[in-house]
């Protein structure tokens, strides 16, 4: 008798779990975010290279490095950039020496600065003799964990927001998520930033905001 108990009550369970199985649903929706960051760490990277500036009469003379590159950090302070934001990226000059009869020297600073109109005065002021290339390398923004966070909250809630309209359209109630699968943030690629697109008067605009898009799949448990 007691077997028969036993087997009444694991039959019973079995039969339970089955119906519950059967009474729930689930939904499936993605969700997603796009947030537009302000950058306050800009960094450029600034080419310099030595040149010869000519004479009236036909001579030329070489323009050591030294001599650029003090000319262009003086436009870096007057523009507001301490001497602790400036680096040297690189030293040298790659070039096949055979293709010239004199070796210029060039070298590559890194330059951090905290907005772009600061960036446009130094590419205003900063003149083009010895200067060899003026490029954007990073946008980064001080703050970016909680910009991370807001747009993980955002795309969590889209997801949401679009489970609950399919479970009111299809009469079913108590979501409750069940697994969330992270798949952000993304990074759009942002185009380099030369002097050749500044003299244009072109791409600057595009270089003032770092784009991330953030995605969720979530996974509800309903019951219709």
């Amino acid at each position: 008798m007691k077997t028969l108990i036993s087997l009444a009550v694991l039959l019973a369970s079995f039969m339970s779990a089955i119906t519950l199985t059967a009474q729930s649903a689930k939904i499936e929706v993605t969700g997603s975010a796009t947030i537009n960051i302000i950058p306050d760490r800009i960094t450029v990277e600034i080419g310099i290279e030595e040149y010869y500036s000519h004479k009236s009469g036909g001579d030329s003379v070489k323009v050591k490095l030294d001599d650029i590159e003090k000319n262009v950090r003086r436009t870096l302070r007057e523009s507001g950039v301490a001497d602790s934001m400036i680096t040297v990226a690189d030293l040298g000059n790659y070039r096949d020496r055979s293709s010239t009869d004199s070796f210029l020297m060039a070298k590559r600073l890194s330059v951090v600065v905290t907005d772009f109109d600061r960036l446009d005065r130094i590419a205003r002021n900063i003149g083009d003799r010895g200067i060899t290339s003026f490029q954007i390398t990073r946008l980064d923004n001080s703050d970016m964990a909680r910009y991370n966070r807001e747009g993980l909250k955002a795309a969590l809630d889209a997801a949401r927001h679009k489970a609950e309209f399919i479970a009111a359209d299809e009469g079913m109630t108590n979501l409750m998520a069940v697994e969330i699968v992270e798949n952000g943030p993304n990074y759009y690629e942002t185009p380099s930033f030369s002097n050749v697109a500044y003299d244009s008067g072109a791409g600057m605009e595009g270089m003032r905001r770092i784009v991330r898009r953030y995605s969720v799949k979530v996974t509800y448990g309903a019951i219709p």
